[in-house]
């Protein structure tokens, strides 16, 4: 196996403030950059080839994705140089580099916390910040990115422009699962959805963990993490102290992802550590509940592994991720400016104790188990294939070279209603005529029997 990792900056963590400063300071400082995959084989053969993955910013937990996908290519003799990139839900912004539609009145932005199926104000607000982030964003992050390549000499003249390549593109990857998106929408052949690819079967816990597990007895365990992003000694002393209320008052023991060794006030039936085997917790059979922050990785996992979720989304998505987890019933979100002592115990126990949530999360978990093929496997096959067809143009939507007025048939329409008022205005006009002749003729007409 021939893996190669470029290195590739540790991201800041985030400091604690309310979820809409957070996002609103993630949304302005983040370069706004669109996937573009791009393949370049020296080989002739799919053996061996040299795949080259390019994208975007990411953070410290969504390596997790990328690495799997590279992973899966160099199981296969690949060779993968890999350059650290985010994964997402199919976003607006990917339209124009996938040839992909995307529907503003079906899907939600995920920066809005807009609930579905879509009012009129959300598909009215929705479709002002499509249309922003596909062109507006879009256009600026292609030459700021661009530019900025060039300054330090990371682009050469022979290369073509980031706006070229990028709509050139032979696949468009994305961390995309049916059972975990719920509305299905249209994809174009060039679109491979691997979402759920980094998700494996639990290992047996370490020794010190599994004990630890053990000692909770039938009452079980609860796994709380706020995920890689986030510094949790951050957290505001009323949120902290609230947990740890609610946790010395359960009979389950509570494991707590914390970036430091020790806390005050530590309950005796809470542990700490800075790092957990994520995805061995989930898959063990004594875990009760999972209180998460909601990234797509996370809820992927707990879907996997069949996990029952209580999200406390801190910035970014997580707001839109769990509120989709609640509204197809695997779980509650609860916002920290709502967080008590009082509605964080109801939200748990409401969770834990929920047969429908626990049918619905096990349901979705053999929805997300049942594929036609393992997901590296599907991975390594498409992109083996357009190795094979050089590119695979025939496989490519037309969409990607028409103007947007031609592929909406903006123009179309335009003339449509041009006409259509032509006609009634013409219509309009005549029978106004008509009457007017007629009230004319039949003034006349009454003025003459008069006479």
């Amino acid at each position: 196996m021939r893996l190669k990792l470029s290195p590739y900056q540790q991201p800041r963590s985030v400091s604690w403030c309310s979820s809409s400063d957070i996002a609103s300071n993630n949304y302005r400082q983040m370069r706004w950059w669109s996937v573009v995959a791009a393949a370049v084989v020296v080989a002739q053969v799919v053996e061996g080839a040299r795949i080259l993955m390019m994208a975007v910013s990411g953070n410290n937990s969504h390596k997790i994705f990328f690495l799997s996908i590279a992973e899966a290519l160099a199981e296969r003799n690949h060779t993968v140089p890999f350059i650290h990139m985010t994964p997402n839900d199919f976003h607006s912004s990917y339209s124009e580099q996938s040839c992909n539609p995307f529907f503003s009145s079906i899907t939600p932005n995920f920066l809005l916390d807009l609930g579905y199926p879509l009012t009129f104000y959300g598909r009215m607000i929705n479709a002002l910040v499509t249309v922003a982030e596909s062109n507006t964003l879009s256009q600026y992050m292609y030459s700021r990115t661009e530019e900025e390549c060039r300054k330090r000499h990371l682009w050469t003249e022979d290369i073509p422009s980031l706006a070229e390549i990028s709509v050139n593109g032979s696949l468009f990857i994305t961390n995309i699962n049916e059972p975990m998106n719920d509305r299905i929408i249209p994809f174009v052949p060039t679109m491979v959805n691997v979402g759920g690819i980094h998700c494996h079967p639990a290992q047996p816990l370490p020794q010190d963990l599994e004990e630890w597990v053990a000692g909770a007895g039938d009452d079980g365990f609860i796994f709380f993490s706020l995920g890689s992003n986030v510094k949790e000694s951050f957290m505001p002393e009323e949120h902290r102290n609230a947990l740890l209320r609610v946790f010395a008052s359960l009979e389950q023991r509570v494991l707590w992802k914390w970036d430091q060794d020790t806390m005050k006030d530590l309950p005796p039936n809470v542990r700490l550590a800075k790092w957990l085997p994520q995805q061995d917790i989930l898959g063990d059979p004594r875990l009760r509940l999972f209180v998460t922050h909601g990234g797509r990785m996370s809820i992927q996992e707990a879907m996997y592994h069949g996990v029952p979720l209580l999200g406390l989304p801190v910035f970014m998505d997580q707001r839109y991720n769990l509120r989709e987890v609640e509204r197809i019933g695997l779980g509650r979100r609860l916002l920290w400016e709502d967080l008590t002592f009082d509605t964080l115990r109801q939200n748990i126990f409401d969770v834990m104790n929920n047969r429908s949530v626990k049918e619905k999360v096990l349901q979705r978990r053999e929805l997300m188990r049942d594929q036609p093929m393992p997901i590296k496997q599907r991975l390594s096959y498409w992109v083996e294939y357009v190795i094979r067809h050089r590119g695979a143009p025939h496989l490519r939507c037309p969409a990607v070279i028409m103007p947007w007025y031609q592929l909406y048939n903006v123009d179309v329409w335009l003339v449509v209603v041009a006409v259509l008022v032509l006609v009634v205005a013409m219509v309009s006009l005549l029978t106004f005529k008509l009457l007017l002749a007629l009230w004319s003729f039949l003034s006349s007409f009454r003025k003459r029997k008069q006479e």
